[in-house]
């Protein structure tokens, strides 16, 4: 897995398409093993067919794969069924932002994609809001128009302050060629001047955020940039969502 930057990672499960892939590393994750999803294959799928089709790897560490194996074999017996992954709670049964939709559940929500130029900061941010949110009626993915290497760790350290849930990396917009939105957001001005005409026929537009990340200062002037970004986003894309249902 020489993308991510690891070495020891091995595959454990091979997904018909990222959404598919999504769904077993959330389910991974839920149960205390960390998952990544190959980049490579999801290149695949996204540059050379249409939708789902085609082949996302999810990987593992390598200390793991025997766990994990378990696990997935258990899942697809049936034995997680209906269960809550958002707690650590077995008996609970109740859905959640962290539970693993089927198919015609997750047919039943829109899609929306959240651009900005990194993809480290404010479309993380979005992406995490409207899926711990709005998880019942929409769907968020994002990405960059030129994503950095790694999401900003102010991003991560506000949603954990948050309460909110949120694994991810930054992805270039070229993931999601061929794909289709119920919505399009953009969250940046370079991100709104540079999105690409391929992206579909869903509704575009606009919500401009500050970046927090240019802002100077101490750590602790950052952090509570990054704050007030979270809380104004928090406020404003799901209010947005609610004229698109």
């Amino acid at each position: 897995m020489t993308e991510h930057g690891f070495s020891d990672w091995v595959v454990v499960y091979r997904a018909k398409g990222l959404v598919d892939g999504e769904m077993i590393k959330s389910f991974l994750e839920a149960q205390g093993i960390p998952a990544s999803i190959s980049q490579e294959a999801a290149g695949r799928i996204y540059g050379l067919t249409v939708g789902d089709l085609g082949m996302a790897e999810v990987l593992v560490r390598a200390q793991d794969e025997q766990k994990a194996l378990e696990l997935l074999r258990e899942m697809e017996a049936g034995e997680f069924e209906n269960e809550i992954l958002i707690s650590e709670d077995a008996d609970q049964k109740t859905l959640g932002p962290q539970s693993i939709p089927d198919e015609d559940e997750l047919q039943q929500r829109k899609k929306v994609l959240i651009l900005c130029t990194g993809n480290s900061a404010r479309s993380q941010m979005a992406e995490a809001v409207v899926n711990n949110d709005c998880w019942d009626k929409w769907v968020a993915y994002s990405a960059g128009t030129n994503p950095a290497a790694e999401i900003n760790p102010f991003t991560l350290r506000v949603l954990d302050e948050a309460g909110i849930f949120h694994q991810g990396e930054p992805k270039s917009v070229e993931v999601f060629r061929g794909q289709e939105f119920d919505l399009i957001i953009t969250v940046c001005d370079n991100a709104r001047e540079t999105c690409p005409l391929w992206l579909g026929k869903g509704n575009r537009i606009h919500v401009g955020f500050e970046d927090p990340a240019a802002v100077q200062g101490s750590d602790a002037e950052k952090l509570e940039a990054f704050r007030k970004t979270l809380k104004l986003i928090r406020a404003a894309i799901p209010a947005v969502l609610m004229q698109y249902e």
